[in-house]
Protein backbone atom coordinates (compact mmCIF):
# COMPACT_ATOMS: atom_id res chain seq x y z
CA UNK A 1 0.00 0.00 0.00
CA UNK A 2 2.89 2.34 0.75
CA UNK A 3 4.44 1.71 -2.65
CA UNK A 4 1.09 2.23 -4.37
CA UNK A 5 0.64 5.50 -2.43
CA UNK A 6 4.01 6.75 -3.65
CA UNK A 7 3.23 5.67 -7.21
CA UNK A 8 -0.15 7.39 -7.10
CA UNK A 9 1.27 10.66 -5.78
CA UNK A 10 3.89 10.57 -8.52
CA UNK A 11 1.11 10.04 -11.09
CA UNK A 12 -0.75 13.05 -9.66
CA UNK A 13 2.41 15.11 -10.08
CA UNK A 14 2.67 13.98 -13.70
CA UNK A 15 -0.98 14.83 -14.40
CA UNK A 16 -0.40 18.45 -13.42
CA UNK A 17 2.95 18.64 -15.17
CA UNK A 18 1.94 19.64 -18.70
CA UNK A 19 5.44 19.04 -20.07
CA UNK A 20 5.44 15.50 -18.76
CA UNK A 21 2.06 14.68 -20.29
CA UNK A 22 3.53 15.07 -23.77
CA UNK A 23 5.61 11.92 -23.31
CA UNK A 24 4.37 8.33 -23.58
CA UNK A 25 6.25 7.18 -20.46
CA UNK A 26 4.49 9.61 -18.05
CA UNK A 27 1.13 8.70 -19.56
CA UNK A 28 1.92 5.02 -19.01
CA UNK A 29 2.94 5.65 -15.38
CA UNK A 30 -0.29 7.57 -14.78
CA UNK A 31 -2.29 4.70 -16.26
CA UNK A 32 -0.45 2.17 -14.08
CA UNK A 33 -0.53 3.95 -10.71
CA UNK A 34 -3.31 6.52 -10.56
CA UNK A 35 -6.00 5.29 -8.15
CA UNK A 36 -8.76 7.16 -9.98
CA UNK A 37 -8.30 5.08 -13.13
CA UNK A 38 -9.51 1.56 -13.92
CA UNK A 39 -7.71 -1.70 -14.68
CA UNK A 40 -4.36 -0.76 -13.14
CA UNK A 41 -2.17 -1.84 -10.20
CA UNK A 42 -4.18 -0.13 -7.41
CA UNK A 43 -7.43 -1.53 -8.83
CA UNK A 44 -6.07 -5.08 -8.98
CA UNK A 45 -4.57 -4.78 -5.50
CA UNK A 46 -7.82 -3.56 -3.96
CA UNK A 47 -9.87 -6.19 -5.80
CA UNK A 48 -7.60 -9.03 -4.72
CA UNK A 49 -7.62 -7.82 -1.11
CA UNK A 50 -11.43 -7.71 -1.05
CA UNK A 51 -11.57 -11.13 -2.71
CA UNK A 52 -9.13 -12.50 -0.11
CA UNK A 53 -11.46 -11.22 2.61
CA UNK A 54 -14.33 -13.01 0.90
CA UNK A 55 -12.32 -16.25 0.89
CA UNK A 56 -11.37 -15.88 4.56
CA UNK A 57 -15.02 -15.29 5.46
CA UNK A 58 -15.99 -18.44 3.54
CA UNK A 59 -13.32 -20.41 5.43
CA UNK A 60 -14.70 -19.13 8.75
CA UNK A 61 -18.22 -20.00 7.64
CA UNK A 62 -17.19 -23.51 6.68
CA UNK A 63 -15.26 -23.94 9.95
CA UNK A 64 -18.20 -22.70 12.05
CA UNK A 65 -20.82 -24.77 10.23
CA UNK A 66 -21.02 -27.35 13.01
CA UNK A 67 -19.43 -25.31 15.79
CA UNK A 68 -21.69 -22.27 16.16
CA UNK A 69 -24.46 -22.44 13.57
CA UNK A 70 -23.48 -19.04 12.12
CA UNK A 71 -22.64 -20.51 8.72
CA UNK A 72 -25.02 -18.41 6.65
CA UNK A 73 -24.02 -15.14 8.32
CA UNK A 74 -20.38 -15.70 7.39
CA UNK A 75 -21.25 -16.90 3.90
CA UNK A 76 -23.45 -13.84 3.42
CA UNK A 77 -20.53 -11.59 4.34
CA UNK A 78 -18.33 -13.61 2.00
CA UNK A 79 -20.75 -13.01 -0.88
CA UNK A 80 -20.79 -9.28 -0.10
CA UNK A 81 -17.00 -9.05 -0.28
CA UNK A 82 -16.86 -11.06 -3.48
CA UNK A 83 -19.33 -8.56 -4.95
CA UNK A 84 -17.23 -5.63 -3.66
CA UNK A 85 -14.15 -7.17 -5.29
CA UNK A 86 -16.06 -7.49 -8.57
CA UNK A 87 -17.38 -3.95 -8.21
CA UNK A 88 -13.87 -2.63 -7.66
CA UNK A 89 -12.63 -4.45 -10.73
CA UNK A 90 -15.34 -3.52 -13.24
CA UNK A 91 -16.71 -0.37 -11.55
CA UNK A 92 -20.34 -1.45 -11.22
CA UNK A 93 -21.15 1.56 -9.04
CA UNK A 94 -19.93 3.92 -11.75
CA UNK A 95 -22.62 2.53 -14.06
CA UNK A 96 -25.23 3.69 -11.54
CA UNK A 97 -23.88 7.22 -11.38
CA UNK A 98 -25.49 8.72 -14.48
CA UNK A 99 -28.98 7.17 -14.08
CA UNK A 100 -29.12 7.99 -10.35
CA UNK A 101 -28.01 11.59 -10.90
CA UNK A 102 -30.54 11.94 -13.73
CA UNK A 103 -33.34 10.38 -11.71
CA UNK A 104 -32.76 12.26 -8.45
CA UNK A 105 -31.18 15.44 -9.78
CA UNK A 106 -28.75 15.48 -6.87
CA UNK A 107 -26.30 18.27 -6.17
CA UNK A 108 -23.79 19.24 -3.50
CA UNK A 109 -22.78 16.46 -1.13
CA UNK A 110 -25.00 14.03 -3.07
CA UNK A 111 -23.54 15.03 -6.43
CA UNK A 112 -22.19 11.48 -6.93
CA UNK A 113 -25.57 9.84 -6.42
CA UNK A 114 -24.41 6.25 -7.01
CA UNK A 115 -23.73 5.70 -3.32
CA UNK A 116 -27.35 6.41 -2.27
CA UNK A 117 -28.61 2.86 -3.04
CA UNK A 118 -25.38 1.46 -1.56
CA UNK A 119 -26.02 3.31 1.71
CA UNK A 120 -29.58 1.98 1.86
CA UNK A 121 -28.38 -1.58 1.26
CA UNK A 122 -25.59 -1.16 3.84
CA UNK A 123 -28.10 0.02 6.46
CA UNK A 124 -30.34 -2.97 5.80
CA UNK A 125 -27.37 -5.34 6.10
CA UNK A 126 -26.33 -3.60 9.31
CA UNK A 127 -29.78 -4.14 10.81
CA UNK A 128 -29.84 -7.79 9.73
CA UNK A 129 -26.34 -8.43 11.14
CA UNK A 130 -26.59 -6.40 14.36
CA UNK A 131 -27.34 -9.34 16.66
CA UNK A 132 -24.70 -11.48 14.96
CA UNK A 133 -22.06 -8.75 15.35
CA UNK A 134 -22.83 -8.29 19.04
CA UNK A 135 -22.03 -11.99 19.60
CA UNK A 136 -18.49 -11.65 18.23
CA UNK A 137 -15.49 -11.43 20.59
CA UNK A 138 -15.02 -7.83 21.76
CA UNK A 139 -11.61 -7.38 20.12
CA UNK A 140 -12.88 -8.78 16.81
CA UNK A 141 -15.93 -6.54 16.99
CA UNK A 142 -13.76 -3.46 17.62
CA UNK A 143 -11.50 -4.30 14.69
CA UNK A 144 -14.54 -4.89 12.45
CA UNK A 145 -16.02 -1.53 13.46
CA UNK A 146 -12.76 0.40 12.90
CA UNK A 147 -12.25 -1.36 9.54
CA UNK A 148 -15.83 -0.52 8.55
CA UNK A 149 -15.43 3.13 9.58
CA UNK A 150 -12.24 3.44 7.51
CA UNK A 151 -13.80 1.81 4.46
CA UNK A 152 -17.06 3.79 4.61
CA UNK A 153 -15.14 7.03 5.28
CA UNK A 154 -13.40 6.51 1.97
CA UNK A 155 -16.17 4.97 -0.10
CA UNK A 156 -18.95 7.32 1.03
CA UNK A 157 -17.75 10.30 3.11
CA UNK A 158 -14.74 11.28 0.98
CA UNK A 159 -16.68 10.43 -2.19
CA UNK A 160 -19.41 12.84 -1.11
CA UNK A 161 -16.94 15.61 -0.24
CA UNK A 162 -14.99 15.17 -3.48
CA UNK A 163 -18.27 15.18 -5.43
CA UNK A 164 -19.23 18.50 -3.88
CA UNK A 165 -15.81 19.88 -4.83
CA UNK A 166 -16.04 18.46 -8.37
CA UNK A 167 -19.44 20.06 -8.94
CA UNK A 168 -18.11 23.49 -7.97
CA UNK A 169 -14.56 23.43 -9.30
CA UNK A 170 -14.50 20.43 -11.74
CA UNK A 171 -12.51 17.22 -11.44
CA UNK A 172 -9.39 18.76 -12.98
CA UNK A 173 -7.92 20.25 -9.83
CA UNK A 174 -5.07 19.22 -7.55
CA UNK A 175 -7.43 19.32 -4.56
CA UNK A 176 -9.75 16.81 -6.22
CA UNK A 177 -6.78 14.55 -7.04
CA UNK A 178 -5.65 14.58 -3.42
CA UNK A 179 -9.22 13.87 -2.31
CA UNK A 180 -9.64 10.77 -4.47
CA UNK A 181 -6.17 9.60 -3.43
CA UNK A 182 -7.09 9.86 0.26
CA UNK A 183 -10.45 8.21 -0.48
CA UNK A 184 -8.92 5.14 -2.13
CA UNK A 185 -6.32 4.61 0.57
CA UNK A 186 -8.94 4.86 3.30
CA UNK A 187 -10.77 2.03 1.52
CA UNK A 188 -7.56 0.00 1.21
CA UNK A 189 -6.75 0.57 4.89
CA UNK A 190 -10.22 -0.60 5.91
CA UNK A 191 -9.94 -3.75 3.78
CA UNK A 192 -6.43 -4.47 5.11
CA UNK A 193 -7.50 -4.06 8.75
CA UNK A 194 -10.51 -6.28 8.15
CA UNK A 195 -8.21 -8.94 6.69
CA UNK A 196 -6.04 -8.75 9.80
CA UNK A 197 -9.13 -9.09 12.01
CA UNK A 198 -10.31 -12.17 10.10
CA UNK A 199 -6.91 -13.87 10.30
CA UNK A 200 -6.71 -13.13 14.02
CA UNK A 201 -10.24 -14.48 14.53
CA UNK A 202 -9.32 -17.69 12.70
CA UNK A 203 -6.19 -18.22 14.82
CA UNK A 204 -8.21 -17.76 18.04
CA UNK A 205 -11.44 -19.58 17.22
CA UNK A 206 -10.06 -22.40 15.05
CA UNK A 207 -6.79 -23.45 16.65
CA UNK A 208 -6.91 -26.85 14.98
CA UNK A 209 -7.99 -25.58 11.58
CA UNK A 210 -6.09 -27.16 8.71
CA UNK A 211 -6.59 -26.62 5.01
CA UNK A 212 -5.37 -29.14 2.50
CA UNK A 213 -6.10 -30.21 -1.03
CA UNK A 214 -6.51 -33.82 -1.99
CA UNK A 215 -7.85 -35.67 -5.02
CA UNK A 216 -11.38 -37.02 -4.98
CA UNK A 217 -11.65 -40.74 -4.58
CA UNK A 218 -12.58 -42.22 -7.92
CA UNK A 219 -12.59 -45.92 -8.61
CA UNK A 220 -11.83 -45.32 -12.27
CA UNK A 221 -8.90 -43.06 -11.25
CA UNK A 222 -9.83 -40.77 -14.12
CA UNK A 223 -11.21 -37.92 -12.03
CA UNK A 224 -8.63 -36.14 -9.92
CA UNK A 225 -10.31 -32.79 -9.31
CA UNK A 226 -8.98 -31.04 -6.22
CA UNK A 227 -11.30 -30.38 -3.28
CA UNK A 228 -10.87 -28.29 -0.13
CA UNK A 229 -10.91 -30.14 3.14
CA UNK A 230 -11.10 -28.44 6.53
Amino acid sequence: MGLLAIGNLFSVYLIFNSAGMESKVPRLLIKLFNVNLEANLPTYFSSLMLLANGILLAVIGYGSKEKSGKFWYWIGLSAIFVFLALDEMIQIHEQLRAPMESLLGTTGILYYAWFIPYIIIALLIGIAYFKFMMQLPKRTLKLFIVAGVLFVSGAVVMEAISGMHAEKYSERTLTYALMYSFEEFLEMSGAALFMYALIEYITIEFKNLKLKFKPKKDKSKKNKNAILEV
